[in-house]
């Protein structure tokens, strides 16, 4: 069973009722299972998180409301018929209500030392005595029927309250070290992840590890990162750098794929790019928006989106990236180099690299899954931009010039709104790319004084 190139049809939970020795289960009464005994579960609804699907699915089957959740465990299932699920597994340790029959199901209470496993699904005493003793783990398995023909079952030790935040960043360069360095001090445990093995040696001052690896390689991959199959985070922000299609789809799309399949983490976010909208008429877009890229590199993105999405991954559309030793807009303006496209309305959308490391933290603590643009607040005009830049340092205006045509993924001319995000909490330190300039004191002088970006990342939107 090749796990990198798994796709789930549907996302699932389960959750166990634990108290005073015995453990909540449910005789099933319809649906896949039907007749077996199980625990209190089901399917995830549209935007619906594991955990809030296990509260509600258990309200539903059997009628109580579990409470003090603590999730244990990730299960993938692949059926040879084609139907493939993957299941977040829940330990509950109380709960308010008293347990009814349901038309889903009949409640049953066991003995800890008494669960009847042989008539349960196959695989669940591989995993269940486990998850009884207070422990944590992973599994993969390949069903014809209900006989199971493969398994992969992983144990990663007690759960420990408050849980200990693992995290691997793939992708240690201006945006991922930014937000490896945010998890750390949250108290993350974390791994860094660069292409190759001189770039994690310049990376060796770091407070947590950083090692080298080709993550579109399932032996480097397997090699570097196995022993952190399970990984409650995988951070995939690597860059293809300047690299065309082919570098987007190893980088990105098979990127994503050889670390979701191989590392089995509880949560998948990958950062994408706002370029994927390809909008040209200057109004508002939001998640909810067409995003049809015409170019193939932006299709490779969308792609790879869709792929994170299917697994109940998260998806972060980042706009322009700038920050201290990053500034194209900037560079250009103080190096001559800046030229008013056409008549200057093109929209320009931004975030600072520090609000784009802030909104990936939130992501990762919120656990919310689904599609979030990642920018700034004020999207700029460039007459407007460039205008505000001229009168602030008493500097020239730019000259006029064509629109170019040439752009790696396309001219857009758009607003592009992260409401969605903020709806969740996150507010960005810099509203604006001319709050940021006024108000971070290492973005104009290292402007200044570099005519080369930092670092690599997707190119702005």
């Amino acid at each position: 069973m090749d796990w990198t190139r798994w796709l789930p049809s549907e996302r699932a939970n389960l959750c166990f009722i634990v108290k005073e020795g015995r453990v909540l289960l449910i005789r099933k009464k319809r649906g896949l299972g039907a007749g077996k005994i199980n625990a209190p579960g089901g399917k995830l609804e549209p935007g619906e998180t594991a955990l809030a699907s296990a509260i509600r699915e258990t309200q539903e089957e059997v009628g109580v409301t579990p409470l003090q959740l603590e999730e244990r465990g990730l299960l993938r299932f692949q059926f040879v018929d084609g139907y493939a699920l993957n299941c977040a597994v829940f330990v509950a340790r109380d709960f308010v209500g008293d347990p009814i029959s349901t038309p889903e199901a009949d409640p049953l209470w066991f003995d800890l030392d008494a669960v009847p496993y042989q008539e349960m699904w196959a695989d669940d005493s591989e995993w269940l005595p486990c998850l009884l003793d207070g422990g944590t783990f992973t599994g993969s398995f390949l069903f014809d029927g209900e006989r199971m023909l493969e398994k992969d079952v992983r144990f990663h030790g007690p759960y420990v309250y408050p849980p200990k935040h693992s995290a691997v960043i793939a992708g240690c360069g201006f945006v991922g070290l930014a937000t490896a360095r945010l998890l750390h001090s949250a108290g993350w445990q974390v791994t860094g992840c660069t292409h190759s093995p001189e770039s994690a040696a310049a990376l060796a001052g770091e407070p947590f590890p950083v090692v080298g690896c080709d993550i579109s390689s399932e032996s480097s991959v397997a090699e570097s990162l196995g022993g952190l199959h399970g990984v409650d985070l995988v951070l995939h922000c690597a860059s293809s750098g300047k690299g065309g299609a082919d570098a987007y789809r190893q980088v990105y799309f098979r990127g994503a794929q050889t670390l979701g399949g191989l590392l089995a983490p509880r949560q998948l976010i990958f950062t994408s790019s706002t370029s994927v909208y390809a909008q040209i008429d200057g109004n508002w877009v939001t998640e909810d928006s067409p995003a049809e890229p015409p170019r193939e590199t932006g299709r490779i993105l969308r792609e790879t989106e869709d792929w994170v999405l299917s697994h109940g991954g998260t998806v972060a559309r980042l706009a322009g990236i700038y920050g201290p030793g990053r500034s194209v807009l900037l560079r250009k303006f103080f190096s001559g180099e800046a030229v008013i496209e056409g008549d200057g309305r093109r929209w320009i959308n931004q975030i600072h690299r520090d609000d784009a490391a802030s909104g990936l933290l939130h992501m990762a603590q919120s656990r919310v899954p689904g599609l979030f643009n990642l920018g700034d607040s004020q999207p700029l005009e460039q007459r407007a931009l460039y205008t505000w830049l001229a009168e602030r340092f008493s500097s020239p205006l730019p000259p006029e010039g064509p629109v170019p045509t040439d752009r790696k993924r396309g001219w857009t001319h758009k607003q592009v709104s992260n409401a969605r995000l903020r709806c969740l909490g996150w507010v960005p330190r810099y509203a604006s790319f001319l709050n940021a300039v006024e108000t971070d004191p290492d973005l104009v002088p290292l402007a200044r004084a570099s005519e080369e970006t930092a670092g690599a990342t997707l190119p702005s939107s």
